[in-house]
């Protein structure tokens, strides 16, 4: 019966465009004999349309055990309290990283084993996170922290220490964008703040700007924001600036100026407006551009600049030319170019 079950979720995860990353799903024959199975599934709709398609007869029915995260004892809301917190496909070490949250961010508990949490982040992504990276906090108090929140990091790094000194022991490094209510102010160039998790420290003024709710994307912040990144370190399923992917890079980019896309190169290209380019100068700044051996495969993205330009990570942040006359033209990339779109339409 596994192998039905499995084709059934196959079949519904494919009808709506959903897969691993978006939607968790495990199906497994319980002991002591295997008669039962379990099917464990984030999305209950998911798991109603799979039991649904197996047309199960009475014994059938009794064979499968349907259980819709979040299950078990989970908090209804945990939030990020280190600087950077790595998010796993599996809930082991060495299995593959697939996206990074920072600190203050809001995840859903899904479901506790052992050390690790199964998490959606508010992109969606679903992966695995170790517990000491999570505080469970109740949605009020989140909410109550970010009415508070009226800063943000605005260097791509950064520190909180104890005290208004350089000299001081620090607290905790922060990432660009994580938010902090300033309590207080030095006379020497320092302030106090809150951090998401209720710890508090100094940070240099300098190093904080406004929080800004912005209704319209700006190309040229966009831009500005995309440039600031440029020679860090190329990491697989690094979203920050301790390391990006294509992705990710572009991810950050577009949530620091308030909008929060998809997480993968192939999720993004399905995002926005498709662009008909027939000359580079329809490109303009915030664009994105897709890369593959085929259309349907897609497995690079970047952003455009202006003057022909656009920036990715590619080794590490890095700025291109589609233009063969332009010297930083990428002969290898300009041959996968397979799409463009404007996620600002």
């Amino acid at each position: 019966m596994i192998q039905e079950v499995n084709d059934a979720v196959a079949a519904v995860l494919e009808e709506r465009g959903l897969d691993a990353r978006t939607c968790s799903v495990r199906v497994t024959s319980l002991p002591p004999d295997g008669w039962t199975v379990e099917l464990e599934c984030s999305d209950a709709t998911v798991a109603d349309a799979a039991a649904e398609r197996l047309h199960p007869t009475e014994e059938d029915a009794r064979r499968l055990r349907i259980v819709k995260l979040p299950a078990g004892d989970v908090p209804a809301a945990m939030i990020v309290s280190s600087s950077v917190a790595d998010v796993r496909r599996s809930p082991a070490h060495p299995s593959e990283l697939v996206s990074q949250a920072v600190m203050g961010d809001r995840v859903e508990p899904l479901k506790v084993e052992g050390e690790w949490v199964l998490v959606r982040l508010d992109d969606g992504y679903i992966g695995w996170m170790r517990s000491w990276h999570l505080i469970a906090t109740p949605p009020e108090q989140i909410h109550n922290f970010y009415s508070r929140a009226d800063h943000r990091v605005a260097f791509n790094h950064s520190e909180v220490l104890s005290a208004p000194s350089s000299d001081a022991l620090p607290v905790t490094d922060v990432v660009i964008g994580t938010p902090m209510a300033v309590t207080g102010r030095s006379g020497r160039g320092w302030l106090a703040v809150e951090l998401p998790d209720g710890r508090s420290g100094f940070v240099k003024s300098t190093h904080l700007e406004k929080r800004r709710h912005r209704k319209l994307l700006s190309r040229e912040q966009l831009t500005a924001t995309g440039l600031r990144f440029l020679g860090i370190p190329y990491l697989w399923g690094g979203s920050t600036p301790k390391g990006f992917d294509c992705s990710g890079l572009v991810q950050r980019t577009f949530r620091l100026n308030g909008r929060i896309l998809p997480r993968d190169s192939d999720m993004q290209a399905r995002f926005g407006v498709e662009k008909v380019v027939n000359s580079l100068d329809d490109l303009q700044p915030g664009d994105l551009l897709f890369f593959g051996r085929a259309a349907q495969r897609i497995t690079h993205v970047a952003m455009v600049l202006p003057d022909r330009l656009f920036l990715h990570a590619y080794g590490q942040v890095r700025v291109n030319s589609l233009d063969p006359s332009h010297p930083l033209y990428e002969a290898s990339l300009a041959r996968d170019w397979r799409s463009t779109r404007d996620p600002l339409a």
